[in-house]
């Protein structure tokens, strides 16, 4: 996430080929700047490879191998389904995917991802983020050693070593390698909200998961 893209929110997306309205503030590759924006334009580009859209894409090659179901998925002015944010699925569903990176890609022994793409995903190529509610790769009472891969955030609580994918409200899909443990967190995703309201809620979260895995034992 280092395109320097200055675009953290989702009413800043507009059209899906303009680069120029939004614009980097510095140049790209040299610091972590989070922007929905780049996620976005990475479901754009998926499409246009495969020459198809994105929640169908994500339905036949992701979703259907897990026996999963994408619901609502929010589209651009374009008509590009959001890549960053904004679809649905269940609690279950989302357990099931975070099952799939646990296991390497695969989920009842088909490959559905590279082995090799979940690994470099959840490599720590950004650290010693401050962004947002993250200090110094900090975030609330219990997460430490904060920082970001390829779309996911490696942490760790105590001794305890994870990966989160992380939702606006407190969304969360936790992986726990060592103990060989999925946590699923659903909250409310204060659409379009980005004030201390949401943010307090976010955290409290993030706290609550925090505090779960610090009290897990050490295996």
């Amino acid at each position: 996430m280092r395109s320097r893209i200055d675009a953290g929110i989702l009413p800043g997306i507009r059209r899906s080929d303009s680069r120029s309205e939004e614009g980097a503030d510095r140049d790209s590759g040299t610091e972590f700047h989070y922007s929905n924006l780049t996620s976005h334009w990475l479901g754009v580009i998926v499409a246009r490879a495969c020459d198809t859209d994105l929640k169908s894409f994500a339905q036949d090659h992701l979703f259907s191998p897990l026996h999963a179901e994408v619901g609502e998925w929010t589209q651009d002015r374009d008509g590009y389904y959001i890549g960053g944010a904004d679809f649905r699925f269940t609690a279950r569903d989302a357990a099931k995917f975070g099952l799939l990176y646990l296991n390497d890609g695969e989920y009842e022994g088909n490959q559905v991802v590279p082995a090799n793409w979940v690994r470099e995903s959840l490599q720590r190529y950004s650290e010693d983020i401050t962004e947002g509610g993250i200090v110094s790769g900090e975030v609330g009472r219990y997460l430490r050693h904060v920082a970001y891969g390829h779309q996911c955030w490696p942490a760790s609580a105590a001794d305890h070593r994870s990966h989160y994918a992380w939702g606006h409200g407190g969304q969360l899909i936790i992986l726990l390698d060592e103990l060989e443990m999925v946590v699923v967190v659903t909250a409310d995703p204060f659409y379009l909200q980005h004030d201390d309201e949401s943010w307090k809620h976010e955290r409290a979260n993030v706290n609550l998961v925090g505090k779960f895995i610090e009290a897990l034992p050490k295996r």
